[in-house]
């Protein structure tokens, strides 16, 4: 039986990874593991396996992968690190200073980065030729970020590790990627645009305004998007496909509109 590990997979961006994986039939079950759980859709309900754990934890990942293979096997075929993000302190911090505060820094790094690394550690030496590994980064890793710098920093730092451990897991026969999703309405979002925008309730509107300003294709991204993709990355389709990010962005990475002749 082959069977993914995808963490922060409880709901969101997390939850469509785990979906793609099942209904693209890359895996045939789906280990999550989630500092919050909550259960599975109706639908994924048997396929899917909850684990609690906090990825920030070495001694936490370790009792939860420990848990896994137990539960579903020694070997895991793919393994998503996924969960990230931030709390709406940390925004705030961003959107009101020039500097974050070195706790809240760390905490960004500490979450999306740190956590690829102390999961792979984990996860990589159980693993066999033919796996896939599959990291998700963010756009902010690839753009100049202010407002966001620990979370864009820990990003690209996320960017960076992809790269160096396909390199290093290349002769296993493992291959590893990552996504760089663009604008998603996620809990991520809501705080960031309840920041930018003023209040929870005015959170949408400025997420809104970002996709006009800044998507070329004129639309959000979703979390089935983003989970497509993940699936492909993690299929046999991909085979020669390592060391690679991709943007799923609406195109927001090609800049912003040039002027119309004449303007």
């Amino acid at each position: 039986m082959k069977y993914a590990i995808v963490t922060g997979g409880a709901r969101g961006l997390g939850l469509g990874i785990v979906r793609a994986l099942l209904d693209e039939a890359v895996v045939d079950e789906v280990a999550v593991i989630d500092l919050k759980l909550v259960a599975p859709p109706a639908d994924l309900a048997g396929r899917v396996h909850g684990f609690a754990g906090d990825v920030t934890s070495e001694a936490a990942i370790h009792a939860a992968v420990e848990a896994i293979a137990a539960q579903l096997g020694p070997h895991p075929t793919v393994l998503c690190n996924n969960a990230g993000g931030g709390e709406a302190n940390w925004f705030e911090s961003g959107t009101r200073q020039e500097w974050d505060g070195v706790e809240i820094w760390r905490r960004y790094v500490d979450l999306n980065l740190n956590s690829v690394y102390l999961v792979s550690k984990e996860v990589v030496p159980r693993m066999r030729a033919g796996g896939a590994i599959c990291n998700t980064s963010s756009i902010a890793g690839l753009l100049a970020t202010p407002i966001l710098a620990a979370y864009a920093a820990a990003k690209a730092g996320v960017i960076s590790y992809t790269r160096t451990l396909a390199l290093q897991l290349g002769p296993q026969d493992i291959r590893v990627n990552a996504v760089a999703p663009g604008l998603i309405y996620t809990k991520i979002w809501e705080e960031l645009g309840a920041a930018l925008g003023g209040g929870k309730d005015r959170a949408r509107m400025a997420f809104e305004a970002a996709v006009r300003a800044m998507v070329p294709l004129g639309r959000e991204q979703t979390p089935d998007d983003i989970g497509r993709t993940v699936a492909w990355l993690c299929s046999d389709k991909a085979i020669n496909v390592t060391g690679q990010v991709i943007a799923i962005d609406g195109g927001i990475m090609l800049g912003k509109l040039p002027l119309a002749r004449g303007e």
